[in-house]
């Protein structure tokens, strides 16, 4: 069963697919070496270094999470510019040969309440 995906990091359409017996990233074995970054967490200015370090440490993919408590701190308004911006976030991961799986919530556990 193949998943279709835009292959953002590189501007170009690509699948992503699970093999038999691994993944499959445009029809080649990919193994996922993911770190969790929480970018509201790290001043903006240290963002790329942070996803820097990640991939010199082998990484292939960034995850995050959107804190929803974080970017929509009134009911139906949300901010996602400046501390918040995700996207330029995202955009780093890519402009650093990366990957970046979102995971948008609202729920988060632990990583929020109790310090990451």
């Amino acid at each position: 069963m193949g998943l279709a995906t835009q292959a953002q990091t590189f501007g170009k359409a690509g699948t992503f697919e699970a093999g038999e017996k691994t993944f499959l990233l445009n029809g080649k074995p990919f193994v996922v070496r993911a770190g969790e970054i929480h970018f509201p967490r790290i001043p903006k200015e240290y963002w790329e270094h942070r996803i820097q370090m990640c991939k010199a440490m082998g990484m292939n993919t960034i995850c995050i999470y959107l804190f929803w408590n974080f970017h929509e701190q009134q009911p139906d308004q949300f901010d996602f510019t400046g501390q918040k911006d995700v996207a330029e976030f995202v955009k780093l991961v890519q402009k650093n040969g990366m990957y970046c799986i979102v995971r948008p919530g609202p729920y988060a556990c632990a990583e929020w309440d109790m310090g990451g």
